[in-house]
């Protein structure tokens, strides 16, 4: 956590909900804020942790988190920390370079401890109604002039969940006054406005630090049925579909806009009605408030909206049995069922979309709309994946093995492969390879914070399981 104060309140919003694999966009949703902005503060994280990737930022953000994680919430998958420097006695290549995208995989566990504290802190506010008339001054499209129905008076369902809430906010606020009392605290004054700060130090910290995020992981369970009985209240419509491609990227823009209205903290704090507890955060060492109840539903179902009416010109082009077919032939499995789930962000990728299919075993395959390729294989480990001694391969086996399944599906890697920066290491039994393109001038381009790459992760016994390919996604 030590890395956090490095960054100012809204690097700190910006980063949680990075560690959440959300896109650009998404965070300029969720904060209310211009994708511009979104990207000028990632800029400056980046800086501070002195990285080049948003890859490398997220295994770099999640190393601080795993190694300071509360024991509560439970540790990552892989302790990158707690192994041995020899990797037991087994062979590695001596071009050492710090590759620890197997953090990248388990992103969501890390992500748990920081799930609910972007809602909280980029949070909508309580109205009867809850979207306006939408105006079309500036917008000359086919705009609704009504996006929800009239909701229903609040029913004790959704007030049982509030009071559940005040009530975790109470025991939170019991263990911090008790911790005030007999534990370890330093006092001191906002030197801006005067007001009285005090930070638990050492085994107190940690202790409020895993109560406070604890307190934030049930608050956001209980808000997801919540969300549900409001939606269900409340009827949702879709945002109308517009007459061109063109209108319907200048609505969406338009309507990434309206979204301070609801998805901003300054509107927010400006309503009156707004349900919110008042609650000690132990990284600032003040009490501030944890907004709940409407203003939540709201800007979570006008997210959900506005990622449904991104998505519908993508998901036209998606073409689901070339894509399960092609993902086939790519891992050999002639028999692999993977499911369409969604249209996602590729995160080391600016401005692509994927369509996101999952197979029997947890595994993600990130399919590139625009290429029809495939971007990344993302497996799901529930541990460290532990290779018998009798089945290990030795490094130049492993390499090879690496380099001929990047060779097969990257168009691109045979021609630049003399001019990119390769790079291997491994931890425990997964080994990566990698051909990076960073030592190009990507300034003033939408590669200039991540340049394109190629990854491939590989068990000790010659399992390719991870695999990521922007290198075939630039123009």
């Amino acid at each position: 956590m030590t890395q956090q104060y490095l960054f100012s309140e809204r690097e700190k919003e910006v980063v949680e909900l990075l560690l959440q694999g959300k896109s650009n966009k998404q965070i300029a949703l969720a904060l209310g804020v211009s994708q511009s902005t979104v990207e000028y503060h990632l800029k400056n994280v980046y800086k501070k942790l002195q990285v080049n990737s948003r890859t490398e930022a997220v295994l770099q953000l999640g190393k601080s988190i795993g190694d300071n994680a509360p024991s509560k919430l439970g540790k990552p998958t892989v302790e990158m920390d707690g192994e041995p420097a020899d990797n037991n006695g087994k062979p590695i290549s001596t071009r050492r370079i710090p590759m620890k995208n197997l953090l990248y995989m388990i992103g969501g566990l890390l992500a748990i401890i920081l799930t609910a504290v972007p809602i909280i802190t980029n949070i909508p506010v309580k109205n009867t109604g809850f979207m306006p008339t939408a105006q079309t001054t500036n917008i000359p499209l086919q705009l609704t002039p009504t996006i929800f129905l009239s909701p229903t008076p609040a029913t004790s369902s959704k007030e049982h969940v509030l009071e559940q809430i005040n009530q975790l906010a109470t025991k939170y606020d019991q263990a911090v006054q008790a911790e005030k009392q007999n534990g370890k605290v330093e006092f001191s004054k906002d030197p801006n406005t005067g007001e009285d700060i005090f930070l638990f130090k050492e085994e107190s910290y940690f202790r409020i630090g895993e109560l406070f995020s604890q307190f934030l992981l049930e608050k956001t369970q209980l808000e997801q049925f919540y969300i549900q009985l409001y939606r269900d209240e409340t009827l949702p419509t879709p945002f109308p579909t517009q007459s061109s491609s063109e209108q319907d990227k200048a609505y969406y823009e338009y309507m990434m806009g309206q979204s301070d209205m609801f998805c901003s903290l300054e509107s927010w704090e400006q309503d009156t009605y707004a349900d919110k507890v008042m609650a000690y955060d132990p990284n600032i060492g003040k009490y501030r408030a944890i907004f709940m109840g409407d203003v939540i539903a709201r800007c979570e179902i006008y997210g959900r909206m506005l990622e449904e009416f991104r998505v519908s010109p993508l998901l036209a082009k998606v073409n689901k049995d070339m894509d399960m077919a092609m993902i086939r032939q790519v891992t050999g499995k002639s028999d692999l069922r993977p499911s369409f789930q969604s249209i996602q962000g590729i995160a080391n990728a600016p401005s692509r979309s994927a369509a996101l299919y999952v197979d029997e075993s947890g595994t993600n395959y990130y399919v590139d709309i625009e290429t029809s390729r495939l971007a990344q294989i993302e497996p799901h480990f529930p541990t460290h994946p532990n290779i018998p001694a009798d089945k290990t391969k030795n490094i130049d086996e492993l390499r090879a093995i690496a380099e001929k399944f990047a060779l097969e599906n990257s168009p691109r890697l045979a021609d630049l492969k003399s001019t990119l920066l390769y790079e291997e290491n491994g931890k425990g039994d997964i080994y990566f390879f990698r051909w990076d393109y960073r030592n190009k001038d990507w300034s003033g381009t939408d590669w200039a914070m991540m340049p394109p790459f190629l990854q491939v992760g590989v068990l000790a016994n010659g399992d390719v399981v991870i695999y990521i390919n922007t290198l075939d996604l630039f123009k």
